[in-house]
């Protein structure tokens, strides 16, 4: 072997060395944000489950008729049974589909409620879904992306180098209907298994 080849098998091998280490810290950083979205999207639904006990407490005051506030409840302590037992990503894009369901049908329909307590938690729920919606759209975004990256040649052999695969999105092809939840006393201490009778979507979307 001449050393003009021997140079040139050198230079092809160091180029493949770099595009590797290139492709797999740029898999690394989607990994990274990924994850980064991730917690975001939980800090937020978990925020959300925060106010929801003070639109039940300030119900009384606005007038609010119970069964429309029994809903909510039982949607949020599905949710929050579903994020307990660690279910999927899909199961709780479920659940947390029912409980936006039920705030969007709540906050639809108080017309002629006039209690500012109440309609200022019921504003915060209305900014908090937007805030939900924008997370989800980030995070499914990022999961698209990576998941293209680590399934399209040349990157899928740094996605083997760096043992990164697919990841889920935040969705749920059945989510749970607001109708299965009210039952609030049941379900942080049962097994959820959500039903699928609501068309497809995602939260707050």
């Amino acid at each position: 072997m001449t050393s003009v080849a021997l140079v040139l098998c050198v230079a092809v091998v160091v180029a493949v060395v770099l595009c590797l280490r290139i492709g797999v810290r740029r898999l690394r950083t989607l990994q990274q944000r990924h994850r980064e979205s991730l917690r975001l999207l939980h800090h937020e639904l978990d925020d959300r489950y925060d106010l929801v006990p003070a639109l039940v407490a300030a119900s009384a005051g606005a007038g609010v008729d119970r069964e429309r506030i029994r809903p909510v409840v039982g949607a949020r302590s599905l949710a929050i049974a579903v994020r307990d037992q660690r279910l999927g990503l899909a199961e709780r894009a479920g659940a947390e589909n029912a409980l936006s369901a039920t705030i969007h049908e709540l906050i639809a329909g108080l017309d002629g409620v006039d209690h500012w307590p109440f309609l200022r938690i019921a504003h915060e729920l209305q900014n908090r879904e937007q805030r939900i919606a924008g997370a989800v759209r980030v995070h499914n975004d990022l999961v698209s992306t990576l998941n293209a990256a680590v399934g399209r040649f040349p990157t899928s052999l740094c996605a083997k180098l760096a043992a990164i695969g697919p990841v889920v999105l935040f969705e749920a092809p059945a989510p749970v209907t607001a109708s299965a939840t009210t039952e609030t006393s049941e379900v942080a201490g049962s097994e959820v298994r959500p039903q699928p009778e609501a068309p497809s979507g995602t939260v707050a979307a």
